[in-house]
């Protein structure tokens, strides 16, 4: 009797699970779901009308989610159709748009950050607009590679390396004749001509290499182009120092004619003794030429000049290597006028 009944409830209970097995499976028909399809239809349109970033996001998903839970379905045909098409180019013009917005607010940082003054800012956005739009906002190579000129002869060298780097990179791509955009610099740091750019980022990497690295032979090539331009050609900075290069070099050549001139000996041999004699003579010619080529470049940057303190330290440095070269002070006014 236990046996029978035990049966018993079990086909009952075959038959309860067999019912609701088909209760469930009508209620999970997507397709039976109008009202739900309708809804979610409604917004999808409506989400597609939304053209901000989070409208465009908004609509992927609820297309998503339409054509996952409705695709298939007859009275969904339609709208998937039309989801199959449209989503892909949203997607497109969601990554534009999400890249313009990036775009928009790094081109900000970067212009706030000059207005401002704020350098640290200015390179660290800067940077990264030349990683990301190098052909586009080549301008920008100018702009830091400028900065650290006036900051230098302000007494701060703290980005003197950097616009080193830079001012390099923007000579190459001047010398090349790569076009600039928007054109060459960027607010205050803004050239007219291709010409007045090259010619001051060979003055700035020049003056970088005197002042702030105190390698005046790795300045002097750049310092001479910068001579030889119009733009800056009326500037007495590269000339005072190429005149602080060849003052250097004269001081070397008369610490060498003092050692050489001790070296002397009456127990030479005549031989020896000439030998010691040409050595001198090429040293004092070698001393000469030095110092006239500190005499002039001191001169030039003396007559640009426009400060009176400058003037004179510049002319007092003419009178010192004129003493070297004629072993003997006079006034130096018409020898600086001739040169």
């Amino acid at each position: 009797m236990k046996t029978i009944f035990r049966y018993t409830n079990l086909g009952l209970l075959l038959v309860v699970m067999m019912a609701m097995g088909t209760v469930a499976a009508v209620a999970q028909d997507p397709c039976a779901d109008a009202e739900g399809m309708t809804s979610l239809g409604d917004k999808v349109r409506a989400d597609f009308a939304v053209k901000t970033i989070e409208g465009r996001k908004a609509f992927l998903e609820s297309g998503r989610q339409f054509q996952e839970k409705y695709g298939k379905c007859e009275p969904g045909k339609e709208l998937d159709a039309w989801l199959t098409t449209t989503m892909p180019k949203t997607k497109v013009a969601l990554d534009k748009q999400i890249e313009d917005e990036a775009k928009k607010k790094l081109l900000t940082r970067f212009d706030t950050g000059l207005k401002a003054k704020n350098w640290d800012e200015v390179y660290a956005s800067g940077k990264e607009v030349l990683a990301k739009y190098p052909d586009e906002f080549r301008a920008v190579e100018l702009v830091l590679g400028s900065i650290g000129y006036d900051e230098m002869f302000a007494g701060n060298n703290k980005f003197s390396d950097e616009t080193l780097k830079f001012a390099k990179q923007s000579l190459a791509s001047l010398e090349a004749g790569k076009e600039f955009k928007p054109n060459f610099g960027v607010g205050q740091f803004s050239y007219k001509t291709r010409e007045e750019a090259t010619a001051w980022m060979n003055l700035t990497i020049g003056s970088i290499y005197q002042i702030a690295q105190k390698n005046k032979a790795a300045a002097l090539p750049y310092l001479y182009k910068a001579t030889l331009a119009a733009d800056t050609a009326k500037n007495p900075n590269p000339y005072e120092f190429i005149g602080g290069y060849y003052f250097d070099e004269l001081n070397k050549i008369v610490e060498e004619i003092q050692v050489k001139s001790k070296e002397q000996n009456d127990a030479d041999t005549p031989e020896v003794a000439q030998k010691k004699v040409d050595e001198l003579k090429a040293l004092v010619a070698k001393s000469n030429g030095t110092a006239e080529r500190a005499m002039d470049a001191f001169s030039r940057a003396f007559s640009l000049g426009q400060k009176p303190d400058y003037k004179a330290r510049m002319k007092k440095n003419v009178e010192e290597a004129y003493n070297v070269r004629f072993g003997k002070k006079e006034p130096v006014d018409s020898w600086i006028a001739t040169a």
